[in-house]
């Protein structure tokens, strides 16, 4: 099942790597124009210029939301190469369920392993799967960082219901590609 999974993921790589390298010398031109995001912050009535400089919190007070390490996490978000993507626009569908007790489940598309023993140590939850498998996923205010390969280099984000994704870039695939052909 382990198995199942890792090839899922590597094909997924591999897909993304072959596009990203075989994008032309028109979409490297193309990739010269750059794009700003869109802020949600409303615009001043002064006619200063834009500052480059992070907008100041809110300081209205704001719920804040207890997770507990238990409970179900849904993939957000695949980190390959230093690029994030949302997993939607991968059409990639994963859950990790940990169940009080140490035992719970993951599952990735339609394809499911039981996870025989999960411990939170610090802020690191060590999960064993019943095919033998290990990971160890970094556990923050109702997200879990999954380092599928223990080196940083592809990096799984999951988060449970109503965590905070707000912070997290995300590039689409074009960028990706584009990014990939300036690093060619």
């Amino acid at each position: 099942m382990k198995r199942l999974l890792l090839f899922k993921l590597i094909v997924l790589c591999l897909i993304s790597t072959s596009a990203c390298s075989n994008a032309s010398s028109a979409n490297a031109a193309a990739s010269a124009n750059t794009v700003t995001p869109e802020t949600t912050t409303e615009p001043s009535a002064a006619t200063e210029p834009k500052s480059e400089t992070t907008p100041e919190p809110s300081t209205e007070p704001v719920e804040s939301i207890s997770f507990t390490t238990e409970g179900t996490y849904s993939l957000f978000g695949v980190m390959n190469e230093g690029s994030l993507v949302k997993s939607s626009e991968l059409e990639m569908e994963s859950n990790i369920v940990l169940e009080e007790g140490g035992a719970g489940s993951m599952s990735l598309d339609n394809d499911r392993i039981d996870i025989t023993k999960w411990e939170l140590t610090n802020d690191t939850v060590s999960i064993t799967l019943s095919d033998g498998g290990q990971a160890n996923a970094k556990v923050h205010d109702g997200i879990l960082d999954l380092d599928l390969h223990g080196d940083g280099s592809m990096i799984l984000y999951y988060a449970q219901e109503n965590a905070d994704i707000s912070g997290y870039k995300f590039l689409t695939l074009e960028e990706v590609k584009q990014k990939q052909a300036n690093k060619e």
